[in-house]
């Protein structure tokens, strides 16, 4: 498998410097496109749907394979599926909101909200998955946020995301968790009133089905968990919502949050060593040939995953989302390394 990627990826390189000329601006979208399929093929992956925004407009999308395999439905920029960790992000930005209201002090402890934290840390450090002076990237710890949130909003979790992130950034077809169409989700559809209830029912009606891969490389139909939606999980989305969330970051009208919010965001996190950690508030931070990466990462295993990759100096922003785990599945992702990804070593060697 490796041997084949590297190949792969240098038959890029060779397809870029034998392009005809008077194709550059859309010769790596070309090319992209051209490699993205069977690289979802070799990785044994059922359905991929794909977006690249640049200057806050969708300049290329593609999906690939099938949202639901036995019944050939297509994947397409508009398929719904489970986003995972890449919730993270969106709770930053809720957090951002609060800050910007000044209803929020990012260097208050989370014992104020979460009594039994197991250390002394700070709203911030939980953000930037900093424990005890050090990077660990742990989930379960996020989740400490919710009650952030819900304090400074005075909502709901959920429905703060759905009235400040969903409604505000136009993300129409995006759902703030899987429950809401489930049997034990009466709790979470009492909280909207019947209209957007079934628009929410509505568009889980779409979700992709989900799916592991066996060892022989086949899609087997699996079953996402009975889970909600906290701080560190739960969201459903589109590529093309999560391209309107991204787009609305890099605007500059100060819409959801404002410019300096977003940018100790997208910063690393400085740790007591004076290193940096390989995580901002809520995002990853890494740099690639000088140039910034902002990034974030979802996995559901056996069922989904997702992948958006930013540079803000670009105004570049690639979108990926996949009904198995095929995005993040070996790769490590959370230990702060983007380039570890094929996808995005493709991308990088294309538009960096």
């Amino acid at each position: 498998m490796k041997l084949r990627l590297f190949s792969l990826i240098s038959a890029i390189g060779a397809s870029v410097l034998l392009a005809p000329a008077g194709s550059a601006q859309e010769l790596p979208y070309q090319i992209f496109e051209r490699y993205l399929e069977p690289l979802a093929q070799q990785i044994g992956m059922p359905g991929l749907s794909a977006v690249i925004v640049r200057n806050n407009r969708i300049e290329w999308e593609k999906g690939y394979g099938y949202a639901d395999v036995e019944n050939k439905i297509p994947a397409t920029p508009d398929t719904l599926y489970p986003i995972g960790g890449v919730t993270q992000a969106m709770t930053a930005v809720l957090l951002g909101v609060c800050t910007d209201r000044f209803l929020l002090e990012v260097d208050s402890g989370i014992r104020r909200w979460v009594p039994t934290f197991p250390e002394d840390a700070k709203v911030r450090h939980v953000l930037a998955h900093v424990s005890e002076g050090r990077y660990n990237y742990d989930p379960a710890r996020y989740t400490a946020l919710t009650p952030v949130v819900e304090d400074c909003t005075k909502q709901p979790f959920r429905v703060a995301l759905a009235n400040e992130i969903l409604q505000r950034l136009a993300m129409t077809s995006s759902v703030p968790g899987l429950d809401l169409g489930q049997a034990g989700g009466q709790a979470a559809r009492d909280l909207f009133d019947a209209a957007r209830v079934n628009h929410y029912r509505t568009q889980l009606s779409r979700l992709a089905t989900p799916y592991r891969i066996d060892r022989n490389g086949h899609a087997i139909r699996s079953e996402y968990p009975s889970y909600g939606l906290d701080a560190g999980s739960g969201m459903v989305s589109t590529a093309r919502d999560l391209a309107n969330f991204e787009s609305e970051l890099d605007d500059d009208d100060n819409v959801p949050i404002s410019m300096s919010t977003l940018d100790k965001m997208w910063n690393p996190f400085a740790l007591d060593t004076g290193a940096a950690a390989p995580t901002g508030q809520g995002w990853f931070v890494q740099n690639s040939s000088g140039v910034r990466l902002v990034w974030t990462f979802g996995h559901i295993a056996d069922a989904a995953s997702a992948l958006i990759v930013k540079m803000p100096s670009k105004r570049l922003t690639l979108v990926l989302l996949s009904n198995s785990g095929g995005l993040a599945n070996t790769y490590q992702l959370e230990k702060g390394d983007i380039a570890t990804s094929p996808f995005v070593k493709i991308f990088l060697r294309l538009f960096i």
